[in-house]
């Protein structure tokens, strides 16, 4: 009968050979991929693979023709962009001529507006003035 220290380190030694016979054999199988891989054949075939799966996979589409642009839709941008360029500054003249500037204006409209609606307490029961 073999002492039972005996039996454990032979065990042992078994376990740590096999452990490193399978880091050998996991090495040897990964350089053999990696060079069945990387050879031009294996690259070659994979490109066209691709190639012919994407060219699959892709649909097909069936554009419509792009509309000829009419003179009429640039016309009515033009004429928009004349009117407000003609407007605007009238607008302007207007506003300084009665209120001395645009600020001056948001604040008699801020005011109006403030004295249109009075302010109500949270609880409902009671306005401000």
């Amino acid at each position: 009968m073999i002492p039972p220290d005996q039996e454990v380190f032979e065990v042992e030694q078994r376990i740590a050979g096999r452990r490193a016979q399978l880091a050998r054999h996991s090495r040897e199988a990964g350089r053999r991929t990696l060079q069945a891989l990387a050879s031009p054949a294996a690259l070659i075939g994979a490109a066209a693979l691709g190639f012919f799966v994407a060219g699959g996979l892709a649909r097909r589409r069936q554009e419509p023709p792009h509309p000829e642009r009419r003179k009429s839709d640039h016309t009515k941008a033009a004429k928009a962009t004349g009117l407000a360029g003609v407007l605007v500054p009238a607008a302007m003249w207007f506003v300084r001529a009665q209120w001395g500037s645009p600020v001056k204006l948001a604040q008699v409209m801020l005011e109006k507006f403030q004295r249109r609606k009075p302010a109500v307490s949270p609880r409902g029961d009671m306005t401000r003035p």
